[in-house]
């Protein structure tokens, strides 16, 4: 897995063999205390997708963590982002964002709130095959759960931080399980949330495509811009069965009996269609047409559409 890593204490990107030979601070508050933000983008043909986009949540969530007194400097961080997958000459991959609040020594007294605050930043790109997703003729689709674990406050769970002990479970119960492949997130009352690390959508039998809105699961940057394809390539959708888009209303999980198509939709999955869903067969089975075309816009936005740095 070669590529290349920033290190704000020392302020060099270093290229590696094999980013998880990288070193960090042991006493770094992100990892003693899950004090960090990030955020990540998929590199294809050299460019991270979406990237000013994916800066822009991660300097308000910084701030909203209460990562650095100061916003993040987000041009700063922009070219740094592109200097590191430069350096590590990653092509097809993902680049990732950190920024910790810093390193507190020895010091890991929760109550001691005199101890300095010195933001460190980190970005690491790397190397990774293409994502297999819905556009791929051999995709069979996914089998997801309603999971049993709770989704966090919705303080926390608009903020994409470190702090992903959730997440992991979620992802941990599915698998253990043996008959799924993906756990989703419901939310404190009941509605349909998230998987950990992707939005979900439903196409409905009217020609709606419809997510959650992001008042109680992180707000999707693939998502937003799924949204804008629907608007650009109207005729298109529109003759495999999308018409419009809606991300206004919290969605039951009697959505999933009537769904005719469903999807993971992230910067990490691309697009996967899902086709089970506790027990419940969606649509007929399959990946169907609306969710394969969406992936298929969706690469080729990454590749050659509107390209966005």
């Amino acid at each position: 897995m070669g590529g290349a890593v920033y290190d704000g204490t020392l302020g060099v990107i270093a290229m590696l063999a094999d980013v998880r030979g990288a070193v960090i601070d042991l006493a770094d508050r992100g990892f003693t205390r899950g004090h960090a933000v990030f955020d990540a983008a998929t590199v294809v043909d050299g460019r991270a997708h979406l990237l000013d986009e994916h800066l822009r949540r991660f300097a308000a969530n910084a701030r909203r963590a209460g990562v650095c007194g100061e916003a993040l400097d987000v041009d700063f961080v922009k070219e740094v982002t592109k200097e590191t997958i430069m350096t590590g000459g990653v092509i097809e991959g993902q680049v990732r964002v950190y920024a910790t609040s810093g390193s507190s020594g020895l010091n890991f007294n929760l109550c001691d709130s005199a101890e300095p605050m010195t933001p460190t930043l980190y970005v690491v790109a790397y190397t990774k095959d293409p994502i297999k997703c819905a556009a791929d003729d051999d995709c069979v689709g996914l089998r997801a759960v309603s999971s049993p674990i709770p989704i966090k406050p919705p303080q926390y769970a608009t903020l994409k931080s470190t702090n992903y002990l959730q997440n992991v479970h979620v992802a941990q119960h599915a698998r253990d399980l043996g008959d799924a492949d993906v756990g989703v997130f419901l939310t404190q009352a009941g509605m349909i949330g998230e998987a950990p690390g992707a939005n979900v959508a439903f196409l409905t039998p009217d020609g709606t495509l419809r997510t959650p809105p992001c008042t109680e699961v992180l707000g999707g940057i693939t998502v937003s811009r799924v949204q804008e394809l629907i608007l650009s390539n109207a005729s298109a959708l529109k003759a495999v069965g999308v018409k419009r888009f809606d991300d206004s209303q919290q969605l039951s999980p009697f959505v999933i009996l009537g769904a005719q198509e469903a999807m993971l939709i992230g910067s990490a999955v691309n697009i996967q269609g899902i086709i089970k869903w506790d027990s419940k067969v969606i649509g007929d089975g399959s990946v169907g047409p609306a969710t394969r075309l969406l992936a298929k816009l969706l690469i080729e936005d990454m590749r050659g559409g509107v390209r966005r740095e």
